[in-house]
């Protein structure tokens, strides 16, 4: 990474990490409320984090990929930074952006399963705490990383589609555009995403990490080589005067 693509990931990151810092501060005081209200006047029987702070992150990655390729790119490039290097420092945001959502992520689970075992809550669970030891976090976290970064993907190449083809054919590859998350979804057997595409496949409920990883990291590898060849396409002009 050079002094111009780390300008590019630097710019990204001061305009995009407030947003991010309101958006976790929020999500972790909703579900601190939701599961103060439960266990005042109900009963806690499942996971109130693995309901709230799974789904969202996803779409936030989402459409981070979106504004990075759709929005800042052309205003990078018709600043005079190369195509090459816009996308580097793109990438250089967007990876580092997912993986810290992930870490949030597992990190609620971290702290709800403290919460429950302090307050005794853990024995009124239906079901066995997802995360219940370093190696099932180690496990989260990597699952949700691939998945966060398959979004991630899936934004760019959205934001790629409708800056290379008109509105109308945008939104008709749109279905393509998202493959990445639904097959990186598909591969983990995720809730509720991963589990509903696999049982439309005909494939079994049952998920397996090693091939979800391979599946995701070969996603992941080719959806990289595609940006980087529909990029040098694109139609943009630097702005002089």
């Amino acid at each position: 990474m050079n002094a111009t693509t780390w300008k590019v990931t630097r710019t990204l990151l001061r305009r995009s990490l407030p947003l991010a810092g309101w958006y976790w501060t929020i999500i972790y005081l909703v579900w601190a409320v939701v599961v103060s209200l439960i266990a005042r006047f109900g009963t806690v029987e499942a996971s109130m984090w693995q309901n709230m702070g799974l789904q969202a992150p996803r779409w936030f990655t989402f459409v981070f990929g979106i504004v990075a390729m759709g929005t800042y790119l052309p205003m990078f490039v018709a600043q005079g930074v190369t195509r090459r290097d816009a996308l580097i420092g793109s990438w250089g945001f967007l990876v580092p952006y997912a993986l810290g959502f992930s870490t949030l992520t597992t990190v609620g689970f971290g702290i709800e399963y403290l919460a429950f075992d302090v307050f005794g809550l853990l024995d009124g669970l239906t079901e066995p705490y997802l995360v219940g030891s370093a190696g099932d976090a180690a496990a989260i976290w990597l699952e949700y990383s691939l998945v966060n970064l398959g979004y991630m993907a899936a934004g760019v190449l959205t934001a790629i589609v409708y800056h290379l083809l008109n509105p109308w054919w945008g939104t008709s590859l749109l279905p393509l555009a998202l493959l990445p998350a639904f097959v990186v979804e598909t591969a983990f057997r995720t809730e509720w995403t991963g589990f509903g595409f696999a049982r439309m496949l005909g494939l079994d409920d049952e998920a397996h990490p090693g091939t979800g990883t391979v599946i995701a990291l070969l996603t992941l590898l080719v959806v990289g080589a595609v940006t980087w060849l529909l990029v040098r396409r694109l139609p943009l002009k630097k702005i002089s005067g």
